[in-house]
């Protein structure tokens, strides 16, 4: 659960991580997965490979939406959410598309279907998005700073908690016997209003999941809107409670 301040947080330098685009594009890539989908794993897998792909968290940055409109069909997803289902089809009313379906890919917001067949990420490395800085200390405070490297809307920021290696024994549905993995799973997400000057201070909480690693990604975008305008990430610790 993440709660949203607009109090100054006292940080520890030795302690906070410091995570900072430049004005050009960091791209958000979003998958839309179900364990209980049997042809999910090898999306699942693709996006686990990007984690030795150079670029990581400099260039681009990957999430793992788990929905929740397969767990009828006798696997409960234990990553699942119905706000992560909600997300996806408010995904389809923004780009007018008919339907949401997994795995579903992502880059930038815009649907991404030739993800299975490309041998790279299509990235425009020189779209000017504006600067994002995201401070995070081991206590779970945050800061967060936008500058606009042009006039847009107000932004919104978006901030989810990611479980690195996670595995799970599946027993029942359509993945029924097998062991699946996982990496830049969203353990939890929250959405914050503009603030007036694209400055957000707060504080997360650390996951209720057993995890042994733990990322960080940010990104904002138009009020109101899903579309990524500029993003940052990157592993990190909290303190034990």
């Amino acid at each position: 659960m993440f709660a949203f301040t607009g109090a100054l947080l006292s940080i520890d330098a030795s302690a906070r991580e410091v995570f900072e685009s430049s004005e050009y594009q960091v791209s958000l890539i979003e998958l839309y997965t179900s364990e209980g989908c049997s042809s999910c794993p090898p999306a699942d897998r693709w996006l686990s490979k990007l984690k030795a792909q150079q670029g990581l968290w400099k260039s681009f940055i990957p999430v793992a939406f788990h929905v929740d409109y397969w767990n009828y069909i006798g696997w409960a997803d234990p990553y699942a959410s119905r706000s992560n289902s909600q997300r996806q089809r408010r995904y389809a009313v923004e780009y007018g598309e008919n339907t949401v379906y997994t795995p579903g890919l992502r880059l930038n917001g815009k649907e991404w279907r030739r993800w299975r067949k490309s041998t790279g990420l299509p990235i425009d490395p020189m779209v000017l998005s504006g600067k994002l800085t995201l401070t995070f200390d081991a206590d779970g405070s945050f800061e967060a700073i936008f500058e606009q490297s042009a006039e847009l809307e107000r932004v919104q920021l978006s901030i989810a908690l990611l479980g690195m290696g996670l595995t799970q024994s599946v027993t029942r549905g359509e993945n029924k016997g097998k062991t699946l993995t996982h990496d830049f799973v969203v353990l939890d997400f929250a959405t914050f209003a503009s603030s007036g000057e694209n400055e957000w201070r707060g504080q997360l909480m650390k996951p209720d999941v057993s995890v042994t690693e733990l990322a960080i990604a940010a990104w904002v975008s138009k009020a109101g809107r899903l579309t990524p305008i500029q993003a940052v990430g990157g592993p990190i610790v909290f303190e034990n409670p």
